[in-house]
């Protein structure tokens, strides 16, 4: 992201995952064969052979054109045979466990790689509206992060999370509403434990407060309350359109595309404000710099020979790939000069008592999303995994 002074901050594009004129290829393939059907069709000299070409490379274009529920049919076959292969009941990660302080080490969730994951909660709500000066810890906590790229830090996973859902009415004025419980969440998942908590004081963000074994073990067991266990423990049914478990059922949502524009830090406040049960997960790691280099390179390059052949055959330019070129120059200029590059994946869980309450609860999400230039994409077939990664450490879909 790019700072400024009121709009500081700005996504980077999404990555199309073209080959050819912004084709994927599987996209490209389906083309080339809708193409070669076509030709030996029409090279046939029985007329049921013509028919069967003519077919053929109809549907074959079909495949490479036309989208289903904004994905196309190629993207679509590998979710489909994984939904089929993989088991589909059970515990999403039984070997998980929540260990205890032990001399440096905090209490982390070690998961069954070895991996451990530290988690901290922050004060306060982030929220211009309800804050004195959310500016000043997302800038605290903008500086923490870049140290994660500097030459010699250890390999690791940053998570930055936030939970909604109703709230309790007080003790005495059982009449009123319980309004909205939020908390917000820093996890830092590495081979080591890491006092995430230290950190974050290090860098002047005040409030901050590790979570030990019974505070770790809430979190996973308030995700499929009132059952008794966790998230990662207890059994559940992997439908195509949501995850089942015994009292709950849930949905995930990938990030598909960001804000195009420059936003300041309360891009993602839509979001974060629900009586809903969300969980917003958002996992950044940081990216080898020379890997960066050859990926924006790639997507110069691909752009370039896009553009090539959109112009050779009378295209006009479009406005947005010119936005992204420009975007895309900018990024290779600033990793030139030796800035890092931080990969960023968001995804959303809901957590609902029923498929009608879970529902409701998507659409208002998508609305919300919406209202903030964001857009998503559920984890239809892999709701398995989308509901995973928006557990503290899981590994980024």
């Amino acid at each position: 992201m790019t700072p400024d002074d009121d709009l500081p901050y700005r996504f980077g594009r999404s990555e199309r995952r073209g080959l050819v004129v912004g084709w994927r290829p599987g996209q490209a393939l389906a083309a080339a064969a809708a193409v070669g059907a076509l030709l030996l069709g029409l090279g046939a000299t029985a007329a049921p052979g013509v028919a069967a070409g003519v077919v053929s490379a109809i549907l074959l274009a079909v495949v490479a054109v036309v989208p289903v529920r904004g994905r196309g049919i190629d993207e679509w076959a590998p979710v489909v045979a994984c939904f089929l292969a993989r088991p589909r009941r059970g515990a999403l990660c039984a070997g998980a466990a929540v260990v205890d302080a032990s001399g440096a080490a905090p209490a982390h969730l070690r998961w069954p790689d070895g991996t451990a994951t530290c988690v901290a909660m922050l004060g306060g709500t982030g929220l211009r509206a309800l804050s004195d000066e959310p500016r000043a810890v997302g800038e605290a906590l903008a500086a923490w992060l870049r140290t994660l790229g500097a030459p010699g830090a250890s390999a690791r996973t940053t998570s930055l999370l936030t939970t909604t859902g109703p709230g309790v009415p007080p003790r005495d004025a059982r009449w009123a509403g319980g309004g909205m419980a939020a908390a917000a969440l820093v996890a830092v998942s590495s081979s080591d434990p890491v006092d995430v908590a230290s950190e974050l004081r290090a860098v002047g963000i005040d409030g901050v407060e590790p979570l030990g074994v019974p505070a770790l073990e809430s979190m996973l067991a308030a995700r499929v309350a009132p059952t008794a266990g966790t998230i990662l423990g207890c059994e559940t049914v992997a439908r195509w359109r949501l995850l089942e478990a015994p009292a709950s059922v849930h949905a995930a949502f990938l990030v598909e595309e960001w804000p195009a524009g420059d936003v300041d830090e309360q891009a993602l406040a839509a979001l974060c404000v629900s009586r809903d049960r969300r969980t917003v997960a958002l996992h950044l790691s940081v990216e080898e710099l020379g890997r960066a280099r050859e990926r924006v390179a790639t997507a110069r390059t691909k752009a370039a020979a896009d553009a090539s052949i959109a112009e050779g055959g009378g295209f006009l330019a479009s406005p947005r790939a010119a936005l992204e070129h420009a975007r895309d120059a900018e990024r290779a200029a600033e990793l030139a000069a030796g800035h890092g590059a931080v990969r960023l994946v968001g995804v959303i869980a809901i957590d609902a008592v029923d498929v009608l309450a879970l529902e409701v609860a998507a659409a208002r999400l998508v609305a919300d999303a919406a209202g903030a230039g964001i857009r998503l994409r559920r984890c239809d077939g892999d709701h398995r995994r989308g509901v995973l990664s928006t557990v503290p450490g899981w590994c980024v879909p």
